[in-house]
């Protein structure tokens, strides 16, 4: 289980987790579940304007009120599920606080929940909001790696170290070996190429964090992005066949640094080398690569 997670809002967290998502399913075959927990629900409404005419009967609230996920699931395409957000979800803390008289009960209960679908899906994504709240422990309770997606800005900068030195080993102190998770890596997003500042903060979060914990490939903001959160994912152009290049690896590295955390429980020495897009120029595969459900 996977969340892409940041302290700090407007970085492109759901973003990363759509296209994580999308890529993974369409692209690699992966059977894949997102889970939006946000009250302001963009992963829905994304994956909505993406796969059109969506039945949701269920949302997430209603689902964690009944006690059973299952009843949510949305069925987006062959390989890809959802279990939709919606406003209610600002009744989730609550919730837990009425149901449940201690702590850890009402930490590890969408954890429960989750455990009896996660072993339907190769993935399983759940989308966050930036906040450090009950409804946020649940998620991190459920997760086996978090990406801190921080974008080439000092607030953001200063938000991945709090997000893994504060927030997550509080966690880890509290719980113990009931949270499992690890820090898969932190993921640039680079606002704008070949501005000093930013490569500055790149340069600066591999000094803080090691090389082998920042991902060797960097989002860069493109207005592609922006487009497709307002009218759903492509592929049709050139453009297109470029974003779906770069998290085609974005999730390749993701896996590799998983399968490394398996072997070694380290990414230590760790390398990617990208196949499907380097230095924004698509390399042979990326350039044959064809994607089965887009137009």
């Amino acid at each position: 289980m996977i969340i892409n997670a940041q302290q700090k809002g407007g970085v492109g967290k759901t973003t990363d987790t759509v296209m994580e998502a999308v890529v993974a399913s369409s692209l690699f075959n992966k059977k894949v579940l997102v889970i939006d927990t946000d009250l302001q629900g963009n992963a829905t409404t994304f994956l909505a304007k993406t796969y059109k005419d969506l039945n949701i009967n269920k949302s997430f609230m209603s689902c964690m009120e009944d006690g059973d996920l299952e009843a949510g699931l949305v069925h987006l395409g062959p390989n890809i599920d959802m279990i939709a957000s919606d406003y209610d979800t600002r009744k989730f803390g609550d919730f837990l606080a009425d149901k449940f008289k201690n702590t850890i009960d009402r930490t590890f209960y969408l954890k429960k929940l989750v455990d009896k679908l996660k072993d339907s899906y190769d993935f399983v994504f759940i989308d966050v909001p930036p906040s450090t709240d009950i409804k946020v422990d649940n998620a991190m309770a459920c997760a086996d790696y978090v990406i801190v997606i921080q974008e080439t800005q000092q607030f953001a900068f200063d938000g991945s170290k709090k997000l893994v030195l504060t927030y997550l080993q509080t966690l880890a102190d509290d719980f113990g070996d009931k949270i499992n998770l690890q820090v898969a890596g932190i993921l640039p997003v680079l606002l704008q190429a070949r501005r000093p500042l930013q490569t500055k903060i790149v340069r600066e979060t591999i000094e803080y964090f090691g090389k082998d914990n920042v991902f060797n490939n960097i989002i860069n903001n493109h207005a592609r992005l922006e487009w497709y959160t307002a009218q759903g994912v492509q592929f049709q152009d050139f453009h297109d066949k470029r974003i779906w290049a770069l998290f085609a690896d974005v999730f390749c590295e993701l896996q590799a640094r998983i399968e490394s955390f398996e072997k070694t429980n380290d990414v230590i020495n760790f390398h990617y080398d990208h196949q499907y897009i380097n230095q924004n120029r698509l390399t042979p595969l990326g350039k044959e690569m064809t994607v089965s459900g887009f137009n």
